[in-house]
């Protein structure tokens, strides 16, 4: 008989960033293993329309849950786990209080207890108390990196064999582009020159601020700087100083605020990127930094944190908290083609690593491991 697993999808279509990245990748590679041991249960979100991986599929289910958190997890989870005798869940950071059968969480980072100011309260405070609870009650914690599992062993008393690193992977869409699209793209999104490119969701944490002002550094001293400084992502929280940095700049029309940019787009503006610039303060994996690589554009990131685990040596590394540092390694790329061309040779080896299908085999493994002990 096969087992029964539970995929809590809610993020799928809600333009998450990296949660909604994670779940889908994951689920679409779990389409395509012949794997005949598993029916799964996908939870999606009401009013979401059914992604193409998913449609016709053999062995998947799909279940209905409310935007509402509240609803989502103390209503239609739990139900659904009893109504369809499920052996196992699958959720990121937080199960059930209530359900008929065990489950694992995927929690990418820790990054609201080193950095609490910069999250919301109720985000942080939902967090704060809510996670321990997971961590003891799951089976397995699946996280994506070795700086991640040291972070939550560091916070939280675990023993350390029920956490189990498993990197992700590079979607195939980011690719080198060979039909070119530029002017459509590029014209949509407002851009009339080179530029430079980061790419994330309008936070704190993601140190655009910094960004900015390094920015804004160079064009004050290099009157003809010919590069415009893309920002594609969209609000996310206590994003207003990231808006008032750009008013106070005096260079606001070089500074290009896409929003929310889906794959099939985002694919090209990487290729078109002269630089990729990803000065983090803290990161679990650090998606955007392969996505980049992937595409074929140099990259500067963050020295800490998961980055440097993940980037290896094809990104050019900076202290993110070093504004001159970040201006320095711009101007550098831009400067130094033997540079710039080593890195993204460097960058087309590193990405080679890192695979979705990898990410699922792992995956698929925990769950049985779990399984055969609930026996």
């Amino acid at each position: 008989m096969k087992k029964k697993i539970g995929i809590d999808a809610h993020a799928i279509g809600l333009k998450q960033g990296g949660n909604e990245t994670y779940i889908k990748e994951l689920i679409k590679e779990f389409t395509q293993i012949d794997n005949t041991e598993f029916e799964f249960f996908i939870f999606l979100t009401e009013g979401i329309n059914i992604p193409d991986f998913l449609r016709n599929k053999k062995n998947f289910s799909i279940i209905k849950v409310s935007i509402n958190p509240f609803l989502r997890f103390f209503i239609n989870i739990p139900i659904s786990t009893h109504l369809k005798k499920l052996n196992l869940l699958h959720t990121q950071y937080i199960l059930p209080f209530f359900t008929y059968c065990p489950g694992l969480i995927t929690v990418h980072d820790v990054s609201f207890l080193r950095y609490p100011e910069l999250f919301p309260k109720n985000l942080y405070f939902k967090l704060k108390l809510l996670l321990p609870y997971n961590l003891k009650k799951a089976k397995k914690i699946i996280t994506d990196s070795q700086f991640s599992k040291e972070e939550i062993l560091k916070f939280y008393r675990i023993e350390e064999k029920k956490i189990e690193v498993i990197y992700c992977g590079v979607s195939e869409i980011f690719r080198k582009i060979c039909n070119d699209k530029k002017e459509e793209i590029l014209n949509k999104y407002g851009i009339r020159s080179s530029y430079i490119l980061t790419v994330s969701n309008l936070q704190p944490r993601k140190n655009l601020k910094r960004l900015i002002k390094a920015y804004t550094s160079i064009l004050k001293k290099k009157k003809d700087f010919p590069y415009n400084l893309v920002i594609v992502g969209k609000k996310s929280w206590l994003f207003s100083e990231i808006f008032e940095e750009i008013r106070n700049s005096n260079f606001s029309k070089k500074i290009i605020l896409t929003g929310y940019v889906p794959e099939n787009e985002l694919v090209y503006l990487y290729n078109y990127a002269e630089i990729f610039v990803y000065p983090s303060l803290y990161e679990g994996f650090g998606l955007p930094v392969l996505e980049s690589m992937a595409c074929g554009t140099p990259v500067i990131t963050s020295n800490r944190t998961s980055l440097p685990e993940i980037a290896g040596d094809a990104a050019l590394f900076v202290d993110p908290e070093n504004e001159n540092e970040i201006e320095k390694a711009i101007i550098e790329i831009i400067e130094n083609k033997k540079l710039k061309e080593e890195l993204i040779k460097k960058g087309n080896e590193r990405i080679k690593l890192f695979s979705w299908k990898e990410t699922a085999k792992k995956t698929i493994e925990t769950y049985k491991s779990i399984l055969q002990n609930e026996k």
